[in-house]
């Protein structure tokens, strides 16, 4: 975001101050669309954390930006006096300009902090994640924002109208340097939500227009950047949906989260030349914004090693440097600039390879901090059993938990549909196989309970999680399934309607019923869980609405 300047009178600065304001808070409600976004990606036991990151970040971001970071990106503090004598860097607030300017640059700083927020997902410490925020809205990104909009890339001409390079390029890099400090997930996983990440994508795509309109420098710049502005945004966005989903297409079908994330790449890319470039141009910008994305996802985790949950890299970091470098090729079509405004290929160039550098060397520093303070990754059993539980000790959704009550009432709805509809097949395991096998298939069929059959392949009991994690992890490969499995077991038949089987978990708050033959007790035919009945329940309200 470019420095505000006021000019004019009182009714011209008031109707300034507010737009900005309202602007300002617009940009405010895309902390809800980052929530949605990386809430419908992750883990449905991951759910509340991603939330919690939310909440924590605006909390911390806040106070730090005004004791600190506000001083740093604006006047360069403490290496550069603060202007009108002021001693302290909260200081400002006795002025409205430079206070109306600390509104509108924290909401920049908050959403830079909710980018890289996506590539940590599922497996980060909320301890370590609120210190990084501290850090990045209090002093990473404050210094690159000064050196951008207010130090030596200003000076030097490169424009980033609303923050392709400032914003979404340094956050999306340090997002994918903290992937690779944190290393992959144990158990890679698609998103639980579509339509919840749809509609944080489409969210944050309306909220953008704060973000781009908010930007404009002056009042006296409303009339000549703001219609342009708005027509580029929605340019951009339209190539980038467009791009995405034509290119997913191309490559199989239009895939549901690429595509919305496209619109939101495209957005990211027209930031820096927003202002500047023809609509046919912004379109161009999009499509090649939208259309990279699963290429970029693709050779970030085969060739960089990355894993990246939210695509924070083919979506913030590659359109932002792509942006940057965008405007800079606009440069020939006015080489005599555009209301008022003047764009070097070169500096651009320079520019762009900064926000690179700076990405890099500041997530090296920041990332060892962490570390050495806070530790950065919740170890192998708090990630198995979700964030929310192991970091907050709540679940998102209750009833996928066991221990969790299945209902306050009868699921009256499911008495017509059978245990045999809906029960799964699971892999069985021995009374002599090791809890750290046991453990594997765990996570990798992401279950919580497995039966127990014995050498005649009768079924004598069930193990689970938590019977696992009762036993030290560095003991596991040494401890039996017949240590620890409960050989009293609960089953449940195949021909037993799902309401009965809701009464039975919730009487005995129980999570898992192997399912056996009502002939022979101990042939086991599958299982049924929670997460089950609750796809159960799902499909029949589905079909009783259509």
């Amino acid at each position: 975001m470019s420095p505000i300047r006021i000019e004019g009178a009182a009714v011209e600065t008031n109707v300034y101050w507010l737009w900005l304001l309202s602007m300002g808070s617009l940009i405010f409600l895309m902390q809800a669309g980052f929530f949605l976004l990386e809430g419908g990606q992750v883990r449905s036991r991951d759910v509340a954390n991603v939330m919690m990151k939310m909440t924590g970040h605006l909390g911390i971001g806040i106070i730090v930006f005004l004791l600190g970071g506000f001083a740093i990106k604006q006047y360069g503090w403490p290496l550069a006096h603060m202007p009108n004598g002021w001693q302290y860097p909260w200081h400002f607030i006795s002025d409205g300009v430079h206070s109306i300017s600390f509104y509108v640059s924290l909401m920049f700083a908050l959403v830079s902090c909710a980018i890289p927020s996506g590539s940590f997902s599922g497996r980060m410490k909320f301890s370590a994640y609120l210190l990084f925020a501290a850090l990045y809205v209090g002093v990473v990104y404050p210094i690159f924002a000064y050196i951008l909009w207010n130090g030596p890339l200003a000076r030097l001409g490169v424009q980033d109208y609303a923050g392709s390079l400032g914003v979404h390029a340094v956050g999306g890099i340090v997002g994918l340097m903290g992937a690779h400090f944190l290393g992959r997930r144990r158990t890679p996983s698609s998103g639980h939500d579509v339509p919840m990440m749809g509609f944080g994508a489409l969210l944050l795509m309306f909220c953008w227009f704060g973000f781009n309109l908010g930007s404009v420098p002056s009042y006296g710049n409303m009339a000549t950047d703001l219609p342009l502005v708005a027509i580029n945004t929605l340019a951009a966005i339209a190539g980038g949906i467009a791009g995405s989903l034509v290119w997913t297409w191309w490559e199989g079908k239009p895939d549901a989260i690429v595509t919305p994330n496209g619109g939101l790449a495209g957005a990211v890319a027209i930031c820096s030349g927003v202002h500047l470039v023809h609509p046919i141009y912004a379109i161009l910008i999009g499509i090649v914004a939208g259309a990279q994305i699963p290429i970029t996802a693709r050779w970030m985790e085969k060739k960089l090693k990355l894993d990246d949950p939210c695509g924070v890299g083919p979506v913030h970091a590659v359109p932002g440097l792509l942006g940057g470098l965008a405007a800079g090729l606009w440069a020939p079509m006015i080489p005599n600039g555009f209301h008022g405004y003047t764009v070097h290929f070169w500096a651009q160039v320079v520019g762009t390879a900064t926000a690179i550098a700076y990405g890099i060397i500041a997530s090296l520093v920041l990332f060892k901090v962490v570390e050495a303070i806070t530790g950065l990754r919740v170890s192998e059993d708090e990630e198995l059993s979700g964030l929310d539980i192991s970091e907050h000790g709540i679940p998102a959704y209750p009833e996928l938990f066991a221990g969790n009550r299945a209902t306050a009432g009868p699921l009256h709805v499911l008495s017509a549909v059978r245990v045999e509809d809906v029960m799964a097949e699971v892999p069985a395991v021995s009374p002599e196989d090791s809890l750290d096998a046991v453990q594997e298939i765990m996570f990798a069929k992401e279950v919580f309970a497995l039966p127990v059959l014995n050498e005649e392949s009768d079924l004598c009991g069930i193990v689970s999680m938590s019977d696992v994690m009762k036993i030290d992890r560095t003991e596991r490969n040494n401890v039996r399934v017949a240590a620890v499995y409960t050989r009293e077991v609960q089953w449940t038949y195949p021909d037993q309607t799902i309401h009965e089987v809701v009464e039975r978990m919730r009487e005995r708050h129980l999570a898992n019923f192997p399912v056996v033959s009502r002939r022979e007790e101990n042939r086991l035919l599958g299982m049924i869980s929670k997460t089950d009945i609750m796809l159960a329940y799902r499909q029949v309200a589905i079909d009783g609405a259509a």
